[in-house]
């Protein structure tokens, strides 16, 4: 075997490649770096380099560039560059044994031959893998210590590359292999630097790709401030670069001469998991009518509601720590509209109730396990919707472990999975919702209304309820971390009836996708029945008592210490279930008795003497003409 083979073998030329296609490799906004690199070549003594900086960086495109100089641009170098060679070597090819021969000697033989050739400047990628490789476990030889006396001597040049938290582990480990390398730190580069680097490589990438990216139009800005805010777990300018490439490539598939908005977009949404309302709408129009959008599903709640939107809009409004997400700390009886408005949240700001991240914590009871469980499911999670609402349901349930880690994702914004991959969080809205505190809440509601506007009476009730949370064993420093802390009050009985009035419409409407309809409300019974505004009906020679149906599913489907969660169940038994025994009758037999509900209460209502009343939801079908509400 001729020794140039370790050459061809084992390294790839980075200076042929580069002469081949030199708008295919290099760096832009590097010339201090790359000053630095060309400065430390060129010493007499120490004159190997250490590259570090994250991935994406632009690491391996600043060699890239150096070979580009050198090739190039010869004139601007010290004399002894001119003529350098540089040769990429992969750690992992000196272990293709053949002959007999091993890693060590394999190494050994490309040293001696680079020694040979002083125009070779090695350059080795993930260069901490330097430590330990080789090693058989009965010698210390690794790839460091064959490495560390050529270029101590200065017989080779050597650059590496590597990540800064892999420098401290590894290199730094080593005394006598850090001591070898002069280090050059490789900062992310800002969104104005990356904009200059896509404007530089935009003609190669159109000539490549055959898809033009129009000017004036904004989408290289766009393409960095999609980078920037939404691919949170990679760099510049690499994620960027990526981003546009991936663009022009869904232009190409999309038969697009010219990239389009709508082709950037695509990409973050289909790898980055961004909702494409959050995409396609400014922060204006997901805000406008915010708050009313919101009032229409969440009843009886104004304050509370105000208070989430106001945060939302501050956050918006750029004002608010964009290092950590939006959090707020939902405290109220059950039933009284906190997980309706994390859904409500998610349908209206992020663009539909999937972009709703939802944790039962009861399920995290138990210390370690339940860290380890929430970790892996809560970074999962994240990392596929980070723009979303994350519920917390019932935050007292979980073990106090858990409040820590939450803890951790409030005050720092992100996640470490349990990969080491850092998850971002700051993106989210946290809703925690919690019963503590709940007869505070229920003994305020039964003050007066000047009680509860005085600021004294406000400012002990907060004091008592924070007491409540540390009597819970939730810690001052997770409560100081909560964005705000928002007090849901008991439902009045018009709220509940407003409620009942919202599910009664979603049940028509999917009643009337199969051409019946439920006849419910006072004034349309009143035009069918007549003496019902008196509250009676004749039935042959007798008559009973007959009310709104409302009436009854308030009475029965709402409860002060649960709110209307009791309210489904009620009308699954006292108004679904019946609906549902006339169609599938009429689909059995053939036969309809009518294609109208009309459901009333007979009976008589609760009163003194009998708190629980008798009465009971009675329904009629009829085929009659549709009737409609004046309401």
């Amino acid at each position: 075997m001729a020794e140039d083979n370790y050459i061809e073998r084992f390294t790839t030329n980075f200076s042929k490649l580069v002469a081949q296609d030199p708008g295919k490799y290099g760096a832009f906004e590097r010339e201090s770096e790359l000053r630095q690199i060309i400065r430390t070549l060129n010493q007499a003594r120490k004159n190997s380099v250490a590259i570090v900086g994250e991935a994406g960086v632009g690491k391996t495109a600043l060699i890239e560039e150096l070979a580009k100089k050198i090739e190039f641009e010869p004139d601007d170098l010290p004399e002894n560059l001119r003529a350098k060679t540089i040769l990429g070597l992969e750690l992992s090819a000196l272990m293709e044994y053949q002959d007999g021969a091993t890693f060590a000697s394999n190494l050994y033989n490309l040293v001696d031959h680079v020694k040979a050739d002083k125009s070779i400047i090695l350059f080795i990628d993930e260069m901490h893998e330097l430590i330990g490789t080789g090693s058989d476990g009965n010698s210390s030889m690794d790839a460091a210590n064959i490495l560390k006396p050529a270029i101590g001597r200065g017989e080779i040049q050597v650059i590496g590359a590597t990540t800064l938290e892999e420098y401290h582990e590894y290199i730094e480990s080593d005394k006598a292999i850090r001591r070898r390398f002069s280090r050059v730190h490789l900062d992310e580069l800002t969104t104005q630097q990356t904009l200059a680097v896509l404007n530089n490589i935009k003609a190669d990438f159109e000539k490549r790709t055959g898809v033009n990216v129009p000017e004036g139009k904004g989408l290289l800005e766009a393409v960095v401030s999609f980078s920037d805010r939404f691919i949170t777990t990679e760099y510049f300018p690499d994620k960027a670069v990526t981003l546009l490439d991936s663009a022009l490539s869904e232009a190409k598939l999309n038969e697009h001469s010219l990239l389009e908005f709508d082709d950037i977009a695509e990409i973050i949404h289909e790898q980055y998991f961004v909702p494409l309302a959050v995409l396609n709408e400014t922060d204006n129009s997901r805000l406008y009518n915010l708050l009313e959008r919101m009032q229409g599903d969440v009843i009886g709640q104004d304050e509370a509601l105000k208070k989430i939107t106001n945060g939302i809009r501050v956050r918006a409004a750029g004002l608010g720590d964009m290092s950590k997400p939006l959090s707020f700390l939902l405290a109220g009886t059950p039933g009284v509209g906190k997980t309706e408005t994390a859904k409500s949240l998610a349908r209206h700001f992020f663009g539909g109730e999937d972009q709703i991240i939802r944790f039962d914590m009861s399920e995290f009871k138990f210390a370690k396990a339940s860290m380890e469980l929430f970790i892996e499911r809560a970074a999962e999670a994240v990392k596929y919707h980070p723009y979303s609402v994350l519920l917390l349901d019932e935050i007292e349930k979980a073990d106090p472990m858990i409040w820590d880690l939450l803890l951790q994702i409030l005050d720092d914004g992100r996640l470490t999975d349990r990969y080491g991959q850092l998850i971002n969080f700051k993106d989210l809205i946290v809703i925690m919702t919690t019963n503590i505190g709940h007869k505070l809440i229920l003994d305020r509601d039964e003050r007066s209304e000047e009680y509860k506007r005085d600021e004294a009476s406000k400012n002990t009730f907060s004091q008592d309820f924070e007491s409540a949370l540390r009597g819970a064993g939730m810690r001052q420093e997770l409560i100081s971390r909560i964005g705000s802390v928002v007090v849901y009050s008991p439902l009045s009985d018009l709220d509940v009836l407003q409620i009942i009035d919202l599910k009664m419409a979603k049940l028509s409407a999917q009643a009337a996708k199969q051409n019946y309809q439920i006849i419910y409300k006072q004034d349309q019974i009143e035009k069918l029945i007549p003496t019902f505004a008196e509250n009676y009906e004749e039935i042959g020679d007798e008559t009973t008592g007959s009310f709104p149906l409302s009436d009854y599913l308030l009475e029965r489907g709402y409860k002060r210490n649960q709110g209307v969660r009791p309210l489904d169940d009620v009308i699954l038994d006292h108004v679904e279930a019946l609906v549902a025994e006339g169609i599938l009758e009429e689909r059995r037999t053939g036969i309809s008795k009518g294609h109208s509900f009309v459901f009333r209460t007979w009976g008589n209502p609760p009163d003194d003497t009998h708190p629980r009343g008798r009465w009971d939801t009675v329904v009629t079908q009829f085929e009659i003409e549709e009737v409609a509400s004046d309401v």
